[in-house]
């Protein structure tokens, strides 16, 4: 799924029948759907990437840890779940309200996509590519009122949803859902945004860094997103 995993617990009375009320839908979207990439120029792109930065508050770098290696000659730095991507989730998507987002989802779309941004010194070019590498398949119900998240899940072939979520959720910077405990140290990072169509988006990156000095450097992003729509 992405997000944390928890104990099976089933679907509430009161979820069961709005999700008997609403059928499901599946809706397709382009690989790069509400994604933001830096400019593809070595003049431009170190300038796209930390744009960004300001909306990283202390409460979300707390949780950034990531861990290095070097491997041949090959730096390698990687961190799960990662707020700092060079695949943004678009900012047209912000929620400048809290409580826009309060109610009951469900998924039209959910799959993991990787985008890589290589940087090749002997050039001075950038190489791009994004790639589906998964469409997911599970009816997804997502409940979040009162400050609570919680996720249900059915994976396909079966009758019942099994809950695999169930945390506090803050947003913070307009743009990044944390999910936590008893406090925000240990929260799991996300991008969270609307749609035009009021689609709600939410992006959890694992990230890695490979680079050998002076040769090339490769920023890997691997998404795990989730499109839901609205159910009344």
């Amino acid at each position: 799924m992405g997000l944390i995993v928890l104990a099976s617990c089933g679907l509430p009375k009161s979820a069961t029948q709005l999700v008997n009320k609403n059928s499901k839908e599946t809706i397709e979207f382009a690989i790069d759907y509400m994604t933001q990439l830096p400019t593809p120029t070595f003049e431009q792109w170190d300038n796209d990437y930390n744009a960004f930065n300001r909306y990283l508050t202390r409460d979300i770098m707390s949780t950034q840890m990531g861990l290095s290696y070097d491997n041949n000659g090959v730096q390698t730095w990687w961190c799960y779940p990662s707020a700092r991507t060079h695949a943004q989730l678009d900012t047209a998507t912000f929620i400048r309200d809290k409580n826009i987002i309060t109610g009951d989802w469900r998924i039209i779309n959910q799959r993991r996509i990787t985008h890589i941004d290589s940087a090749s010194y002997s050039d001075n070019k950038i190489y791009r590519s994004s790639k589906l590498d998964e469409q997911m398949n599970d009816d997804v119900y997502l409940s979040m009122a009162g400050g609570k998240f919680k996720l249900y899940a059915k994976t396909k072939g079966k009758t019942d949803f099994k809950r695999v979520g169930n945390k506090n959720y803050d947003i913070e910077s307009n743009r990044y859902l944390m999910l936590y405990g008893a406090t925000k140290a240990g929260a799991a990072i996300s991008q969270i945004g609307l749609d035009k169509n009021g689609y709600l988006i939410i992006n959890t990156s694992f990230v890695t860094e490979r680079k050998i000095k002076e040769k090339y450097i490769t920023y890997q992003a691997t998404v795990t997103q989730m499109i839901l729509k609205r159910i009344e």
